[in-house]
């Protein structure tokens, strides 16, 4: 795996955690919006990038209408496969897995769990994903959840690198905070995310494991670079019973 552009985005390149945060305020500040694509993303998973651009810049796309679409749900198989091949950040853990069918072809998934960060909410919109350009497909899913389910409380969270969270604010939910920012730990051969290599789980990852020292040395140790992202924008949605 090449390195280059990662090394140079990496704190190990001199990029500390708020910089490209900052980087994407400053280009809102002048009026412009800024994607961050991160190397080994383009390396990797080169045509769900192509696809988020697509939808970003609205070049146009095969359309599918909601209304013609039915909700069934899902297996954790086919949820998986779906998310893999179309949401950045790919599989999941979700315990509801809803899929959007037109004409028998899965077009849109949207999965909901238990909230993985703040337990003070009763569901977490995980993942939505689209093959196509959907046109009411996340309205839709989320009406059957909200029928179906009855949450009395939801959070989501919109990447800042890619997002301002309009969908989030047409679903009706309300932004609340950003997040500080999230980091990955890549080397030649492997990426790792911040939950994986929490000290108490390094053993197991990593050849030579130190004790004595922290996440960041025994990473560093072993080749790998630090990089951070923007951050996530943080969305709920609460729901009151009507007398």
């Amino acid at each position: 795996m090449n390195l280059t552009g990662n090394f140079w985005h990496s704190e190990q390149g001199g990029k500390d955690k708020n910089y490209h945060l900052n980087k994407t305020l400053e280009c809102e500040k002048a009026g412009y919006r800024l994607i961050h694509i991160f190397e080994f993303e383009w390396m990797n998973k080169q045509e769900i990038i192509k696809a988020k651009l697509k939808a970003l810049f609205g070049i146009e796309q095969k359309r599918v209408y909601a209304r013609k679409c039915v909700i069934k749900e899902i297996s954790a198989s086919v949820k998986n496969e779906f998310l893999n091949q179309y949401h950045i950040q790919g599989e999941d853990k979700s315990e509801i897995k809803l899929g959007l069918y037109y004409n028998d072809e899965l077009v849109a998934v949207m999965t909901f769990g238990k909230p993985r960060f703040n337990k003070n909410y009763e569901y977490e919109l995980i993942r939505y994903a689209t093959s196509k350009h959907v046109i009411g497909g996340a309205g839709k899913l989320l009406k059957y959840f909200e029928r179906t389910y009855k949450p009395k409380s939801i959070i989501t969270y919109a990447d800042r690198r890619f997002s301002q969270g309009n969908m989030y604010f047409q679903l009706g939910f309300n932004y609340i905070s950003l997040t500080n920012a999230n980091y990955w730990w890549i080397n030649s051969k492997n990426l790792y995310n911040r939950y994986q290599t929490q000290k108490h789980k390094l053993k197991k990852l990593l050849e030579k494991f130190d004790e004595t020292l922290s996440e960041t040395e025994n990473m560093i140790n072993h080749h790998f670079y630090k990089i951070y992202d923007c951050g996530n924008l943080v969305f709920t949605k609460e729901y009151h019973d009507t007398p």
